[in-house]
């Protein structure tokens, strides 16, 4: 347990990590907001591949991995979005090959990824589609890790990849020639909270108090820095001056209010689709809900609430 009440309900989040794209839940936990709320969390360290099925057995009252619940939900798995804290991607796509100097000279090309269907993956098929591109006219090379993917796009063995901004930290001069910055071209449910629908339809009360504390968390780190690096640190073993460049990248990726247009949804379903060879999606308005966040700002608002030191 993160905050342990005896009097207060227990709840089971998963976590891919406890960083700084997830600051905004970690903050709720280390301020207290969710103990107002009279919740103890139990912190499941796990990714989308792990929490994804644990949250459709109902093992998990949570899962921040609401990319991985997407793609389950498309397939028909009853889950819901209910809450987009992240939105674009924190990745520019680069290549390293003189010859190669915009998106389009892709074609024909090898695009290292860590894993199919992860962010860095549906980030740069999205860019391919906004320029036109057929994603069968690029080929996607999984290596595995970031580390492996870094050092694939270092060796030359691959024409691009999607870099973040710690890995240009990391490959220095390697880092290549930007192609697109892909948080300014997409935008896409990238890192969020996700739930079942029958928590939702059974205990709406229960999401609302999750996502209120969580809304509070954001608020609090959008507007302190420093105090959010030092919390993010505790559990993030990465330098203080990469948590910071982080931070700062997620702060510039954040939906101003926890929520995608339907658009933006409507999209991604078609890609995600795509990746599975689901010629059928399920309409992208019945993979999420807002209506609870959309409500949780609302009242913060009017009640003139503002995060403290």
């Amino acid at each position: 347990m993160w905050c342990v009440n005896a009097a207060a309900e227990n709840i089971l989040v998963a976590y891919a990590s406890l960083g700084t794209a997830y600051m905004d839940r970690v903050v709720a936990m280390e301020k207290g907001y969710l103990r107002e709320e009279g919740l103890n969390v139990e912190v499941v360290r796990a990714g989308g591949g792990v929490a994804t099925p644990a949250l459709l057995s109902g093992q998990l009252h949570f899962s921040t991995s609401a990319g991985a619940a997407l793609s389950a939900a498309i397939r028909g798995g009853p889950l819901k979005i209910v809450y987009t804290h992240l939105s674009k991607p924190t990745y520019k796509l680069v290549s390293n090959k003189p010859e190669i100097k915009t998106v389009k000279d892709l074609i024909g090309k090898k695009v290292a990824i860590s894993t199919f269907g992860d962010t860095g993956h549906l980030a740069a098929l999205l860019a391919l589609k906004k320029y036109g591109i057929p994603s069968s006219s690029v080929l996607f090379i999984m290596v595995g890790t970031n580390e492996a993917r870094a050092a694939a796009y270092k060796a030359g063995f691959v024409d691009a990849t999607p870099l973040a901004h710690r890995d240009f930290v990391i490959l220095g001069q390697s880092g290549g020639h930007v192609l697109a910055d892909l948080a300014k071209e997409i935008q896409l449910v990238w890192n969020g909270v996700a739930v079942s629908n029958k928590l939702l339809a059974e205990n709406p009360l229960l999401v609302e108090r999750f996502l209120r504390a969580v809304v509070k968390g954001r608020e609090y780190a959008r507007r302190y820095k420093e105090r959010t690096v030092a919390i993010v640190a505790k559990f993030d073993p990465s330098p203080r001056e990469v948590i910071a460049m982080d931070y700062d990248a997620g702060l510039a990726s954040m939906t101003e209010e926890g929520w995608v247009s339907h658009e933006v949804l409507k999209e991604e379903v078609a890609t995600r689709a795509e990746l599975i060879k689901l010629s059928q999606p399920p309409a992208a308005s019945k993979l999420y809900d807002y209506s609870i966040v959309k409500k949780v700002y609302s009242e913060l608002k009017a009640s003139g609430w503002s995060p403290s030191l």
